[in-house]
């Protein structure tokens, strides 16, 4: 998701930007699940594929040492993996004070309205939007923002959240003010909106902390935190090419254990144990059971 920081510091765009942008540079790159799981895959697939069963048909396919490079190449920089210490100090000393019970209830708080307002905001955006936009207007608004899991995604999920909620008041568009219109009148009004930067503001600076001069400049932190998001999209879209051309040419058991394509989890007895990555056979070309395609790996 979207990184994301909200604040009620000015009501000037200019003044709010400038301090947003300042204070974001210096918190903490929060993955996805699903960008943890490409990182994951990735490296399992740049292993493996180095084995001689492996990367002998791979090569047929066009998979050049170049390629297994640039992958490599995508995955240090994507994982962080070069991005200096003192950044990571910095990022830990502005996004990890507030820690243990209260964070974990303030954390709660925001999933609960995250919980609450994602899927409220999009019945309403598709009753009062026209029915010939109203794809592309939710659509819009919803453009990578998506509910997270309880945890530090959430922060940036509903920081992102607040800013189109913003943005609708802004904007000129007749539908746009009629969503916020009915969007306040539901209950999610100034107050309600100020009351969760409250929340999202002590959790990225921490309660009570105190303020701590940067041993790193903003503009190398927001240049590294942009070069590890583009990294991360690089990446996404190199692995599903590899995978999308080698799930044609490797039998099932091949793809699982390259991470091209994964089990589905199913629901077990309790205690019952799952296997799922079977042992590959190397002359097994197929295999039974369920599984699920590398489907694109959104941020």
């Amino acid at each position: 998701m979207p990184k994301a920081k909200s604040s009620s510091a000015s009501r000037t765009p200019g003044a709010r930007a400038a301090s947003s942008e300042s204070s974001e540079a210096s918190l903490p790159l929060v993955l996805s699940a699903a960008e943890q799981d490409l990182l994951g895959r990735a490296l399992k697939f740049l292993v493996n594929v180095q084995a001689a069963q492996f990367g002998a048909r791979a090569r047929r396919e066009g998979y050049t040492a170049e390629e297994h490079r640039e992958g490599w190449r995508l995955l240090k920089l994507a994982s962080g993996e070069q991005r200096p210490l003192e950044h990571l100090f910095v990022e830990a000393s502005s996004g990890g004070v507030v820690e243990g019970a209260e964070r974990m209830r303030l954390l709660q708080e925001v999933d609960t309205f995250e919980n609450t307002w994602f899927p409220r905001a999009r019945a309403i955006i598709r009753r009062v939007v026209p029915r010939e936009r109203r794809d592309g207007f939710e659509a819009a608004f919803f453009r990578n923002l998506e509910q997270q899991p309880l945890g530090p995604a959430v922060i940036m999920s509903v920081g992102t959240f607040l800013r189109r909620i913003e943005g609708l008041a802004r904007n000129s568009d007749g539908d746009a003010k009629k969503v916020h219109k009915v969007l306040a009148t539901r209950g999610l009004n100034e107050a309600k909106l100020e009351q969760v930067r409250g929340l999202l503001a002590r959790l990225e600076a921490g309660a009570g902390a105190a303020a701590q001069s940067p041993r790193v400049p903003v503009a190398e932190l927001e240049r590294a935190r942009k070069e590890q998001r583009e990294a991360l999209e690089g990446l996404r879209d190199w692995f599903n090419d590899w995978a999308t051309t080698l799930r044609q040419v490797f039998p099932v058991k091949a793809q699982i254990q390259l991470g091209l394509t994964m089990l589905k989890r199913t629901a077990v007895a309790p205690g019952e144990v799952v296997e799922e990555e079977p042992p590959l056979d190397e002359d097994d070309e197929g295999a039974e059971g369920e599984v699920a395609g590398a489907e694109p790996l959104l941020g």
